[in-house]
């Protein structure tokens, strides 16, 4: 009777077994995932949760090298916290149709360019902030919210202090062609990371990209997204699931150089492909954290 008994316990405890992993997995093939943290040994280094007004110690409005790309003019980014701003959300980037003009005379040398008018009208404004302080190395994570609409490009990624590129790419948001990010089989709603190393003046400037990824209700709930960089590897994760490797020692070469320290940009944006009358919404982060080894 014992015998019988003990066989229908391990048969019970085997159907749990099997039950348990059948959720797991199938929470994971809908998109979803665990959360991860940092290996043993990394060290809290830079932490916020955007629980009171913007840290202008930590944090700056906007790029610190202007207001607008020359490229994408038809999209400015908030310099004095209109479009950027902590909600009881956390914090929040707008994206929002409010004209503003620019002088043609008060911008630098170098984003001026021939056949640029005296007067700019840019028609849209997006919320984007960067940290001051940089690092080399480590694992940088965030909980962030894309915005539901069309048609967005909004990013979460690292770019050097002193030069372009390097760059990495945590994510770009892209929904020229759709407003969730996450259909699958289709081409036009992704999320992408990528790498952007060389020197552009020597033309060696190359991107490294994976396959686009789909992150389900990316617009409805705080996914977290993860770059561990470190000399031998760069890895991105969402939803606690790699989706993006690089060991290429030779593209690692560029992100391995002393000169390469990497400061945060998180921002909402427009994608050129729809710049008439675009859809107002806000991109929202939780938290931002940055570990390193100890």
């Amino acid at each position: 009777m014992g015998l019988v008994n003990n066989f229908f316990k391990h048969k019970f405890k085997d159907s749990l077994t099997n039950l348990k992993s059948n959720i797991t997995n199938r929470y994971l093939n809908n998109g979803y995932g665990k959360p991860i943290t940092p290996p043993d040994g990394y060290v809290n280094v830079f932490s916020d949760e955007f629980k009171k007004t913007l840290n202008t110690k930590a944090w700056r409005y906007g790029q610190s090298w202007g207001e607008f790309h020359p490229n994408e003019p038809h999209q400015y980014y908030d310099n004095n916290g209109t479009l950027s701003y902590v909600s009881s959300e956390g914090l929040v980037l707008e994206l929002r149709k409010y004209p503003k003009t620019f002088l043609k005379k008060n911008i630098p040398s170098w984003l001026q360019k021939d056949g640029m008018p005296d007067e700019i009208n840019i028609p849209v404004g997006v919320g984007m902030v960067s940290t001051i302080e940089s690092w080399r190395y480590g694992w940088f994570e965030g909980w962030i919210q894309l915005p539901k609409g069309q048609s967005y490009w909004n990013a979460f990624w690292l770019t050097a202090l002193k030069s372009w590129p390097p760059e990495i790419d945590i994510f770009e948001g892209y929904s020229e062609e759709g407003p969730y990010y996450n259909v699958g089989f289709t081409k036009d709603r992704k999320i992408q990371p990528n790498l952007h190393y060389g020197v552009i003046e020597e033309g060696t400037k190359k991107m490294y990209s994976p396959f686009n990824n789909t992150v389900k209700g990316a617009t409805e709930r705080f996914v977290q997204y993860v770059c561990h960089w470190e000399k031998d590897f760069i890895r991105i994760y969402y939803d606690g699931n790699l989706v993006f490797q690089c060991t290429d020692k030779n593209i690692l070469k560029w992100f391995n150089r002393e000169d390469v320290s990497q400061y945060i940009i998180l921002n909402h944006g427009l994608h050129r492909a729809h710049t008439n009358n675009p859809q107002e919404s806000s991109m929202l982060i939780k938290s931002i954290k940055v570990y390193q080894k100890s």
